[in-house]
């Protein structure tokens, strides 16, 4: 209230997608969330701006960042936008019957494997959701694509993400007997450098332990493509060397298709991440269906990564 003006719903809206602005970092991905048009929060913020005769926020095209006066207003409104969504929340998973559609991304392989069967029992038992699956392995169009979760193996970098570990796998060097007839084993970490190593085009290095010094391989794949199962393919029809699950290297070496390699260098992990939006209202059926997640990869992390590389 100002000399006795109340706010109104226009203001409150404003401050608003102004908060929401801020929160993601421009208009674009605050429309997104807004569900309507980046000009249309744009102008908003100005007539905030007129209001108060006050430049909240310095834009062009290559900045977008707080005034002193914003910052001053981002932090008295912005919690009781978050508070709003709390309750909002609370109210929303109060209800009976889960509706309305769920946006999920993952690596293809989780999807083959694990998240269809748990989606279609998802429905299932709640008939009126509808689940679709985008294919990606990292969270970068988290807010572009209007994802609801995202199961990733490279942590998230934006800060209005949550995320959290899903499960952590031990990793391994491995090759086929076929690779190993034309191209003999390496005798040490070092020795990597010599050889067709297969990775994502998202692992520039490969960090190994090796008599208990740490060694930085750097990766210049002789073939890449951001799939670990294909990247397991591409080894087992004699590519190259490759880091995969120890679960997956038992199974495959059992079977004669892959050959470990350096078996006494410690490799990285492999971790696996589900990420959501945080300070947003999270509706009652994706906080539903991450639980599920959860609880059924609690069960036995292994069973799947077995599953997915025999």
């Amino acid at each position: 209230m100002k000399d006795g003006y109340m706010i109104n719903t226009k203001q409150m809206t404003n401050l608003y997608w102004f908060c929401l602005s801020v929160e993601f970092g421009g208009f674009a991905a605050a429309s997104i969330k807004a569900k309507t048009s980046a000009p249309t929060v744009s102008r908003s913020v100005a007539h905030l701006e007129e209001l108060l005769n006050e430049k909240l926020l310095h834009r062009d095209a290559k900045n977008f960042r707080l005034t002193n006066a914003g910052e001053e207003v981002y932090k008295k409104f912005s919690h009781v936008f978050a508070q709003l969504d709390e309750q909002w929340l609370s109210l929303s998973n109060s209800q009976g019957e889960l509706t309305g559609d769920i946006h999920i991304s993952c690596p293809e392989p989780f999807a083959d494997f694990f998240l269809q069967p748990l989606a279609i029992e998802f429905m299932k038992q709640h008939p009126q959701v509808n689940i679709f699956v985008h294919f990606a392995s990292d969270a970068e169009g988290f807010i572009d694509e209007q994802i609801d979760l995202a199961i990733v193996t490279m942590p998230a970098t934006s800060p209005n993400l949550v995320q959290k570990r899903l499960f952590e796998a031990e990793l391994a060097l491995a090759a086929s007997p076929e690779y190993l007839k034309h191209h003999p084993a390496p005798q040490s970490a070092d020795a990597l450098l010599d050889h067709r190593l297969l990775a994502g085009n998202n692992f520039p290095y490969w960090h190994l332990i090796e008599e208990g010094k740490t060694i930085k391989v750097p990766v210049k794949p002789k073939y890449a493509i951001n799939s670990l199962r294909l990247n397991i393919q591409a080894a087992v029809a004699g590519a190259g060397i490759c880091l995969l699950p120890k679960v997956a290297l038992k199974r495959l070496a059992k079977d004669n298709k892959l050959t470990p390699i350096l078996p006494t260098v410690e490799c990285p992990k492999g971790t696996a991440y589900i990420v959501w939006a945080d300070r947003k209202m999270i509706a009652s059926r994706v906080v539903a269906f991450r639980d599920e997640v959860f609880n059924q990869m609690n069960t036995g992390a292994d069973n799947l990564w077995g599953a997915m590389f025999k």
